[in-house]
């Protein structure tokens, strides 16, 4: 599992598993929003597996699953609405942490602004 920090209260990361969850928890994440559908990939864990784990050690965990390179603005506006309401710091994260990174600049640029948005992705390693 590879973590980048957003900000005080988003971090961003590629697929997670069952024993990534106790790090994360150990690290003070607080909630966990999923971006990668399910099946997407062989030896995937499923999210039903992944939130009932986060579920018994008190972890919030959220399934918002967004096809790559697929943005549609109702899943902007859910994600918005996820990160304005969700424990904080959130652990967002997908195969690569590439969509999630697009989605968290997409859900943000309107607030913090298009530029800020891109140039602090590409800070942490994505081209968006």
């Amino acid at each position: 599992m590879k973590i980048q920090q957003l900000n005080e209260q988003v971090y961003i990361a590629d697929q997670i598993t069952i024993e990534d969850i106790d790090s994360l928890k150990g690290l003070g994440i607080q909630s966990i929003i999923n971006n990668r559908p399910d099946n997407e990939g062989e030896n995937q864990p499923l999210s039903k597996d992944l939130a009932k784990y986060a579920a018994d050690i008190n972890l919030a965990y959220y399934y918002l699953p967004v096809v790559s390179g697929h943005y549609p603005l109702h899943t902007i506006k859910e994600f918005t609405e996820l990160l304005a309401t969700a424990k904080n710091p959130i652990l967002v994260f997908c195969r690569t942490g590439n969509r999630s990174a697009h989605l968290w600049a997409l859900s943000q640029k309107a607030k913090l602004g298009h530029q800020y948005v891109k140039s602090k992705a590409k800070e942490i390693g994505f081209n968006i």
